[in-house]
């Protein structure tokens, strides 16, 4: 073994102790996060899907092009500046995190309800205690939940009771706060536009959570007589999660759609899509000429434009759970199902934006007693999500397993471009996010275990250091490293 100068050797592992004592103080400062990873495994559940955003619209745009049912939430990360990042998972898998690891970024979570969505009928109430002495707030929810299922029934024909509303609580000494979700029997809402103050993809404090820096959660009230149906795989608490979900909803050909339009607006505006008037009392909703997609609208229009026959859209209903846009059509009655023409029942046409296809559905009472579906049909390229909406990768954050957020570190590459950490390391190769998280892992593991495996075989090959070496000998080194490995395995 090739010996050199003590003060040569010296000097070497001067500074090699020193890159050591640096490396160390660097994951000691920041060290390895525990990234996410999926542990959902059973047969129904979904696939995993974990991405968090800055931006609201980049958390939407990602959602749509997934092939998941995937929804945004919104995660308060401190109460300084009420910051919120916006995270795209399935209900399923936020719900398995979620209800594992209280005080963490995840107990700060709000349903995002996105624009124009058909969703539940929901209250946020509130007073200043101090302010109003004497008020039974108890009460007054109790007044109020009788008097709006007495207006629903009269205005809508929908009956429905207490039993049927979600009443949380997250009241205070000084303030009392209780959330209503209704959950009535096949009727919903076309979307959340009126006089509320939800209206464009507005944020609602999910069950379970506080407001990030307060310390009281939005629980189950005592006064609550709202209890959910029990359904297979899914415990009592999930169901309570579930219901409590605003824009938690499945289309059906049997849900009734209720809107709060203007009464007289409803009686007067009448608008189609197709180029004409409707003769039809009932407007789109909101009294909106097009959906969010107007693409497809206009796709949908010219299937019911043919054969010397002008349809059109006499309203249009957006299923966020689903990614489903559902067009009641006018004036064009051809039912796949019969192989003619209804003579006064519609039809709908059904558009699948996940899928990427479309199929027609019926309002007659014989269709709807058979459920008929027609076969379905492939949507143009040029229509779907991914061609209107691409993706934008450069969401800037990361989550543990125990729900802390913290911000990828950028660096900068030759052109002064931004440059992820996870994508600095790949140089120019595309990988999945799951799989950088990994190679990261893998190469600071790797530094750290040599490190310490060298530092073990100098001590092995002479514990007193009175003898300086300029090589370790392999066989010390792999003996080390043997030891490391059944460390590792003990653990």
């Amino acid at each position: 073994m090739p010996f050199m100068s003590t003060r040569q050797t010296k000097r070497k592992w001067e500074e090699r102790m020193k890159d050591i004592e640096e490396l160390a103080s660097q994951y000691q400062k920041k060290p390895l996060c525990s990234p996410y990873r999926p542990l959902l495994s059973k047969p129904w559940q979904p696939s995993s899907v974990w991405k968090l955003f800055h931006r609201q619209i980049q958390a939407f745009n990602f959602a749509k092009n997934c092939k998941e049912d995937v929804h945004v939430f919104a995660l308060e990360k401190n109460a300084e500046n009420k910051q919120r990042f916006y995270l795209v998972t399935t209900y399923t898998e936020l719900w398995f995190y979620y209800n594992k690891h209280y005080e963490t970024n995840l107990m700060h979570c709000y349903e995002v309800i996105p624009e124009n969505a058909v969703c539940k009928l929901y209250f946020d109430l509130e007073f200043y205690i101090p302010t109003n002495p004497g008020a039974d707030g108890q009460q007054m929810v109790a007044v109020l939940i009788e008097f709006i299922c007495k207006k629903l029934e009269q205005h809508y024909g929908v009956k429905c009771s207490a039993e049927d509303v979600l009443n949380l609580d997250s009241s205070t000494e000084e303030k009392f706060s209780r959330h209503l979700i209704f959950q009535l029997h096949n009727s919903v809402f076309k979307n959340n536009i009126d006089i509320g103050v939800y209206t464009k993809n507005r944020n609602f404090r999910l069950y379970k959570s506080s407001k990030a820096g307060k310390g009281v959660i939005l629980d189950i009230a005592k006064d609550n007589k709202f209890v959910p149906e029990s359904v297979e795989n899914t415990s009592m608490e999930e169901q309570y999660f579930l219901s409590s979900l605003v824009c938690n909803v499945r289309f059906s050909s049997c849900l009734k759609m209720l809107s709060c339009d203007n009464p007289e607006k409803t009686k007067t505006e009448s608008v189609c899509l197709g180029g004409s008037l409707s003769s039809s009392s009932t407007v789109p909703i909101g009294g909106y000429q097009s959906s969010p997609y107007p693409e497809i609208d206009n796709f949908v229009v010219s299937l019911v434009n043919k054969d010397n026959i002008q349809g059109g859209i006499r309203q249009w209903n957006y299923f966020s759970l689903e990614e489903l846009l559902v067009y009641d059509i006018s004036k064009y009655c051809w039912c796949r199902n019969i192989g003619r023409a209804h003579r006064s029942n519609n039809i709908m046409i059904v558009v699948d934006l996940k899928r990427e296809i479309w199929y027609q559905k019926c309002h007659d009472p014989v269709c709807r007693a058979e459920n008929f579906k027609s076969e379905c049909f492939p949507l143009p390229s040029t229509i779907c999500l991914p061609f209107l909406f691409k993706e934008d990768e450069n969401y800037l954050y990361i989550m543990d397993r125990n729900g802390n957020i913290e911000e990828k570190a950028n660096i900068h590459n030759s052109t002064g471009l931004p440059l992820t950490k996870y994508e600095n390391i790949g140089q120019n190769q595309r990988t999945s996010s799951a799989g950088l998280d990994d190679e990261l892992d893998d190469i600071c593991f790797l530094e750290a275990s040599e490190d310490v495996e060298l530092a073990d075989a100098v001590t092995d090959l002479h514990p007193q250091k009175s003898c300086v070496i300029d090589e370790i000998p392999d066989e010390l080194l792999i003996d080390a490293l043997r030891k490391h490995e059944v460390d590792d395995v003990q653990v």
